[in-house]
C-alpha cells in the first residue's frame, strides 16, 4: 500500500513538472516571436514616424529661413542704398535663399524616398517658386532706383506681397506633414498597444488552460488513487 502511495506521489510531480515544463516552452517561444514582432512594428514605423519627422523639420527650417531671406530683401532696399550695405546684405539674402533651397530639396528627397502619404509635387512646386521668387525680386530691382532718394519705395511697390502665396504654400504642406505625422504616431502606439493585449490574453488563455490541465491530472491520479484505498 505505501509502495503504491510513494509511486502515486512520483506521478503526480512527474506530471506536475512535465506539465509545467512543457508550459514554460510555449510561453518562452511564444515571448520570443512576440518580442521580434513588437520589434518589426517598432523598426517599420519608426523608421515612418523618423522619416515624417524629417521632412516636417526640413520644411519648418525652411519655411523660417524664407522668412529671414524675406528680411535680407527689406533690408536690402531700406539700408542697401551705399554699395558697401547693398553687396552686404545682398550676401545676407543669398545665403538665406541657398539654405532655404537646401532645406526644400531634402525634404523633397527625404519624401520621394520614404513612400509616405505626402504628394512630393506639392514639396517640389515649393522649391520652384521660391526659385522664381528670388528671380522676380532681382528683376525689378534697379539699382539706380534703389540709391536715389526713396527709390526702395518704387521698388517694394513693384514687389510688394509676391511671397504672401509662397508663405500659404509653406503653411498648407508643413500643416498636413504635421497632421500626418501625429496620425502616424497614433498609429504606432495603437498597433504596440493591441499587439501587448495579444500577448496578455494568450498568456492568460495558456496558464488557465495549463492550470485546468494539472487540476484534471490531480483528480484522475486522487480518484485512482481512492479506488485503491
Amino acid at each position: 500500500m505505501e509502495n503504491i502511495k510513494i509511486k502515486n506521489v512520483k506521478k503526480i510531480l512527474l506530471n506536475f513538472v512535465l506539465t509545467w515544463t512543457f508550459i514554460l516552452i510555449v510561453i518562452e517561444i511564444f515571448a520570443l516571436f512576440s518580442l521580434w514582432s513588437i520589434n518589426k512594428i517598432v523598426q517599420i514605423e519608426g523608421e515612418k514616424l523618423y522619416k515624417i519627422s524629417e521632412i516636417n523639420s526640413s520644411l519648418k527650417s525652411a519655411d523660417s529661413n524664407f522668412k529671414s531671406q524675406v528680411q535680407a530683401w527689406k533690408n536690402i532696399l531700406i539700408r542697401g542704398q551705399v554699395n558697401k550695405d547693398y553687396k552686404k546684405y545682398k550676401f545676407d539674402f543669398n545665403k538665406k535663399y541657398a539654405i532655404t533651397q537646401n532645406k526644400i530639396n531634402g525634404a523633397y528627397e527625404e519624401c520621394i524616398s520614404s513612400l509616405i502619404l505626402i504628394d512630393c509635387n506639392r514639396i517640389k512646386t515649393i522649391q520652384e517658386a521660391h526659385e522664381s521668387l528670388k528671380i522676380a525680386y532681382f528683376r525689378n530691382l534697379n539699382l539706380e532706383e534703389l540709391m536715389s532718394t526713396e527709390g526702395y519705395k518704387i521698388i517694394d511697390a513693384k514687389v510688394r506681397g509676391i511671397d504672401r502665396d509662397l508663405q500659404n504654400q509653406f503653411f498648407q504642406v508643413t500643416q498636413e506633414v504635421n497632421i500626418l505625422f501625429e496620425n502616424k504616431q497614433n498609429e504606432f502606439v495603437e498597433l504596440v498597444s493591441q499587439r501587448y493585449q495579444q500577448i496578455r490574453f494568450f498568456l492568460l488563455v495558456t496558464l488557465a488552460l495549463a492550470m485546468s490541465f494539472i487540476l484534471l491530472k490531480l483528480y484522475r491520479i486522487l480518484k485512482i488513487d481512492s479506488k485503491d484505498l
